[in-house]
């Protein structure tokens, strides 16, 4: 008899389940059913879908879970559970505002199918909310429901089972245990948490160093609704797995998402013998939508063999419903674009965080490079490495020595688990940590461990850079790189950009050269270096490269070599003396290098309105080109001082240029910027009658007329002149025929004084 019934449940068989449990004419329980059991419940009535039978619904919802997570069953109402006699439910109810109302707790794994039956003269009914049985794993409850006598009935990540006739809700370690003795498989190796719906990488520390900055920003990202991806990127062993294995616990800790799906593309370690290889659990997109459905309970989706429709099937029915969280390690050794494009296009509420050598995410990711610990923090991580590896020494050692240890080794994780395992004593710890400050030796297996995979995946001309880099061993400029790499400013610039994706390159303003410098650690340089040393002579071409440079001989001009020479070293304000360069070359008539120097110049302060201001007035009175004049004219005006005369002239300026540039709508353009320096300098005759004149051209009389008026007492003739006919035609427009009347009798008599 069970098994028939299961087959109903398993079928969705409501008029086999009627006829399982009833006869009908009158609707009455068959004998041997005057009962609950593992599979059935009978309620008297629907709960009321207002606000205050939320109790009653999270009842439901437990019952609900209860019967999914052991084998299925019928929730039938209008039955008094008393004398189990027929009373009919009242509430109108279907299948979707039964599964509404539960939505909260179970969500939308599964659904349950609602029917009314046998529905009487007075609308009551027999009510039958067949609940299907697992397909994979136990559901826990994904919301908290209401308090009842002072305690949660129902909480988030609670297992609801069924036990003979009753629901029984379990929490804590007493879920944990159900979950153990029904061969739900434990936390294994690979996995530290690994329970229905969650699976978490074991993380490879034994004592998590706290990076205060560094997880504050991971933990902002995945709460943010803006970022989809949190991308943590460096060099292998600066600790990205560690900060993405602490932020996946915590979330699982703080019960942040429904589901935690973790896979590593991993395929190699490095070991005290040296680098092993590792089996990946992630090697496509197909892994990862398989791991999706195994940890969420839908497995069947995962058999969908058209890979487009699984992944529809899988966004729609689980990352689209459920607030998931996917942790994909050590994402750049996945070759399968398929899978990035899946993680840029994550349906709401899903979140994922990777680890990558480099972002491979771009779309609504938030990027957070992972580079050295902080002097404090290597040593609180050295302390307890030395501990683990039983080296009570160097753990021992005072704070100042354990800096210089931790300097020594870059405060690169993998460096300083590698020294520490490495070192027999405290005394030769010292020692070796002074040769590896003064000739940046590190091991080979290192040194291939950190940097080959992403330097051999690097570009040609990124190489170049980083060689320049690792040759100097300093802080340079990027005009510098690029003259010792032969390559374009600009492009350098952007190549960049790529490397500190990377964590390669460091940054830092150089207050001497007032730019940004460029610069290498001095483990990645030691790498680089050795790569150097692979091409006959391409150290000294690099190095004659850069002398030329420091020398500035491409400059002809003798002062302007010096000049230059100067700005180079470091040794002048490089924004003025660049500047003052290309002021000298317009004057005699060099406009290329005018023009030139003055770009250098903005490269190297882009919110400098001096010199945007002086570009645009060399483009407008030496080229002849309105255009690129606007366009500096344009940032001169954002830069500028917020008042006083320096801001009324470069408006004034730019309203002039504007005036005369052709552009639609120019006069009421240009009549906007001549507002802004009219408002700092009101007695400017020129800007007033220059506004005057933008109102009148462009229609605007009234303005016109207001603005031009004080002009008529002004001092000069010849201003008085230029004012009549444009107040003439305002009056006219404006039909003021006295004051029309009025100008035309000045025009006429003349203003028979001299100018001012």
């Amino acid at each position: 008899m069970p098994q028939v019934l299961a087959k109903h449940i398993a079928n969705r068989n409501t008029p086999g389940i009627v006829d399982f449990f009833f006869e009908r004419s009158p609707l009455k329980i068959r004998y041997g059913f005057y009962k609950e059991d593992e599979l059935w419940d009978y309620k008297e009535d629907v709960p009321a879908t207002n606000r205050g039978n939320e109790a009653a619904w999270a009842k439901i919802a437990a019952d609900v879970l209860a019967f999914y997570n052991t084998k299925g069953g019928v929730l039938i109402f209008g039955i008094r559970d008393s004398d189990f006699k027929f009373v009919g439910a009242t509430p109108k109810a279907d299948t979707k505002l039964f599964n509404d109302k539960i939505r909260r707790y179970v969500g939308d794994r599964f659904w349950v199918s609602f029917s009314r039956e046998f529905i009487q003269a007075d609308q009551r009914y027999l009510g039958i909310a067949i609940v299907p049985p697992k397909a994979h794993a136990a559901l826990r409850a994904m919301g908290d429901g209401p308090t009842i006598d002072g305690r949660k009935y129902l909480k988030t990540g609670d297992l609801c089972i069924r036990v003979a006739d009753s629901t029984k809700i379990l929490r804590g370690a007493e879920a944990l245990n159900y979950v153990t003795n029904n061969r739900v498989p434990e936390a294994i190796s690979q996995y530290i948490v690994n329970e229905p719906g969650f699976r978490v990488l074991r993380p490879d520390y034994r004592e998590f160093t706290h990076r205060k900055d560094l997880c504050s920003t991971i933990d902002d990202a995945l709460k943010s609704n803006r970022t989809f991806v949190t991308s943590l990127t460096g060099i292998g062993g600066v600790g990205k797995t560690a900060l993405a294995c602490w932020a996946t616990l915590r979330a699982h800790d703080l019960k942040a998402f429904d589901y935690i799906v973790s896979l590593t593309a991993k395929d190699r370690a490095l070991t005290s013998t040296g680098i092993v290889p590792l089996t990946p659990t992630l090697s496509s997109l197909s892994d990862l939508l398989t791991e999706i459905c195994d940890v969420t309970g839908f497995s069947e989706l995962s058999q969908i063999e058209d890979l487009p429709e699984r992944i529809r099937s899988v966004k729609s029915s689980i990352m689209s419903q459920f607030r998931g969280l996917l942790f994909v390690d050590n994402l750049e050794t996945v070759d399968d674009p398929q899978l990035i494009s899946f993680l840029e296009d994550l349906p709401l509420p899903t979140r994922a965080i990777v680890t990558s050598r480099k972002s491979r995410v771009r779309v609504a990711a938030m990027p957070v490079p992972v580079g050295p610990f902080s002097e404090s923090e290597a040593v609180e991580f050295l302390t307890h490495t030395a501990r683990i590896r039983r080296k009570d020494s160097i753990a021992e050692l005072s704070d100042t020595e354990k800096t210089r240890l931790a300097n020594s080794c870059d405060r690169v994780p993998l460096v300083l688990e590698w020294f520490i395992g490495r070192a027999r004593s405290a005394e030769k710890a010292l020692r070796d940590a002074e040769t590896l400050a003064a000739e940046g030796k590190h091991g080979e297996e290192l040194l291939e461990f950190s940097f080959r995979r992403v330097y051999g995946e690097l570009p040609e001309k990124q190489q170049a850079i980083l060689k320049v880099l690792s040759l100097m061993g300093t802080q340079l400029p990027i005009e510098a790189i690029a003259a010792g790499a032969d390559l374009p400013v600009h492009e350098v610039a952007d190549q960049i950009e790529e490397l500190k994706d990377y964590s390669l390159v460091e940054s830092q303003y150089d207050l001497n050269y007032r730019d940004i410098a460029y610069s290498l650690l001095p483990v990645t340089s030691t790498f680089v270096y050795k790569e150097v040393g692979k091409s006959t002579g391409h150290e000294s071409t690099v190095r004659r490269r850069l002398n030329d440079w420091y020398q500035a001989k491409e400059i002809v001009d003798p002062t302007q070599r010096e000049l230059v020479q100067k700005v180079r070293r470091g040794e002048r304000n490089p924004e003025l003396a660049l500047a003052e360069i290309a002021r000298n070359s317009a004057a005699t008539g060099d406009f290329d290098n005018a023009e030139q120097f003055y770009k250098y110049a903005l490269e190297r302060n882009q919110s400098s309105w001096q010199i945007h201001r002086e570009l645009a007035e060399f483009y407008r009175h030496k080229r002849r080109e309105i255009g690129p004049a606007i366009q500096h004219y344009k940032q001169a005006a954002t830069h500028v001082p917020k008042q006083g005369p320096d801001r009324a002239k470069v408006f004034r300026e730019f309203g002039m240029v504007l005036r005369d540039s052709g552009l639609p709508n120019a006069h009421r353009q240009a009549a906007e910027q001549l507002e802004v320096a009219l408002e700092q300098t009101p007695k400017d005759a020129v800007c007033r009658h220059a506004l005057g004149d933008c109102y009148v051209k462009a229609g605007i009389y009234g303005k016109g007329a207001e603005v031009l008026e004080p002009l008529l007492e002004h001092p000069s003739s010849k201003t008085r002149e230029k004012t009549y006919p444009l107040l003439l035609t305002c009056y006219t427009y404006l039909s003021e025929q006295l004051k029309a009347a009025k100008v035309r009798t000045l025009m006429q008599n003349g203003s028979g004084d001299e100018d001012a």
